[in-house]
């Protein structure tokens, strides 16, 4: 077999097991071969890359991303989705969701359509589909959401949204105790778009309802929902205990302590969460700059997105920075981490990627062992290498 690219000699984590002095051979867009070095055969190999020291594994993929690299997916000028999307490939994502957010009605229909057709002209990019976070969002746990732009549900504003999309609508996050949640929720469901259940004060019946009518998903655990109560267990509680819902985790130190991310990993498990960014344009600006989100003023310092009030607004995180967040701060097993940041977010989604393995598309991350990425394969193609900045 003729291999157009062989990554040789590093940890491979596939992600269910590391295999030390491995390798992994890639033929078109597929991975041809994964294993012990001394089983591969690369002598015809148009490129052979020593990874020697390094960790192997599949490309991030990321539900929540809002913007990075000083832009927004909401921006009204295309050219900077180039520019976001180039800026998560020298972090790893090889595959994200733009994420959009409420605003004036027709701007966030105009915001659907752009970044649609963005997706359709660029099959090759890593952004593969759209996360309305919004617009049937709890007031009461807004976040950095502006109120002004929230809506009640609608079948008929949802199918709007749905249409402007154009079948790139992979997922939406919902409150489900507003009224007419549910119908919507059904009829989201029912046209494959995941329902992610966030934002909201919903008690534990109506999440149980939700779920019945097709929700499967969590926004961003812990955040923007009401705490943990013993006597009156709502979307947390729920969250934790339900295993139909899979959660959102942004784990950047500052959304979730440390110790609560460790508790999580015993409830829900690697199985469950679901590592994401939940970025803003912020993400890659220098400290001390300010910025802006929903029309509303971003002010970022020491890694810290807020609104003025200080409430935090998205984050800067990069996947490979939430592995090394969640496995130096808690004891998480790397392959657990690693899965938790590819495989999972993929399963979600139905994208068919997050395993290494034959046949499986070359989508792949090489990190040292600071998890700094060196270099981002996606569909076969080197996509970024450190070593040419």
């Amino acid at each position: 077999m003729k291999l157009d690219l062989a990554l040789i000699g590093g940890k491979v984590v596939t992600p269910f097991r590391e295999v030390k002095n491995g390798g992994v051979t890639i033929t078109e867009n597929k991975i041809y071969e994964v294993g012990q070095v001394s089983n591969i055969d690369i002598s015809d190999c148009k490129n052979v890359i020593d990874v020697s020291g390094k960790i192997v594994a599949p490309g991030f993929v990321d539900l929540l991303v809002h913007g990075g690299g000083g832009y927004g997916f909401s921006d009204d000028v295309e050219k900077h989705i180039d520019v976001i999307s180039n800026y998560f490939i020298k972090h790893g994502s090889t595959t994200m969701l733009a994420s959009l957010h409420a605003k004036p009605w027709q701007k966030l229909l105009d915001d659907l359509s752009s970044v649609a057709k963005y997706i359709k002209d660029n099959p090759d990019s890593n952004i593969k589909g759209i996360h309305m976070e919004g617009p049937y969002l709890n007031k009461a746990l807004k976040g950095a959401m502006n109120e002004d732009y929230l809506l009640e549900p609608a079948v008929d504003t949802f199918t709007e949204m749905y249409e402007a999309a154009d079948g790139f609508l992979k997922m939406m996050t919902i409150a489900p105790e507003l009224p007419n949640a549910m119908d919507v929720i059904r009829e989201a469901s029912f046209r494959g778009v995941v329902c992610s259940l966030g934002h909201s004060k919903a008690t534990y019946e109506q999440i149980d309802l939700a779920i019945d009518n097709g929700a499967t998903h969590v926004t961003h655990i812990f955040n923007a929902m009401d705490p943990l109560h013993h006597r009156h267990p709502s979307l947390l509680a729920a969250a934790l205990l339900r295993d139909e819902l899979k959660i959102e985790l942004i784990a950047d130190n500052f959304h979730v302590h440390p110790a609560t991310m460790e508790l999580l990993m015993k409830i829900k498990s690697h199985k469950g969460i679901v590592l994401i960014t939940d970025s803003i344009r912020a993400g890659g600006m220098h400290d001390n700059s300010e910025t802006q989100f929903s029309d509303q003023k971003v002010y970022y310092k020491d890694q810290k997105a807020t609104l003025a009030d200080g409430t935090l607004a998205g984050s800067t995180l990069t996947l490979n920075r939430a592995i090394k967040n969640i496995v130096e701060n808690t004891g998480t097993k790397l392959t657990d981490a690693i899965r938790m940041a590819s495989l999972n977010g993929s399963k979600v989604i139905g994208a068919s990627r997050g395993i290494l393995a034959s046949g499986k598309v070359a989508d792949i991350v090489v990190m040292n062992k600071d998890y700094e990425v060196e270099l981002t394969v996606i569909g076969g193609k080197i996509r970024y290498n450190k070593s040419n900045d």
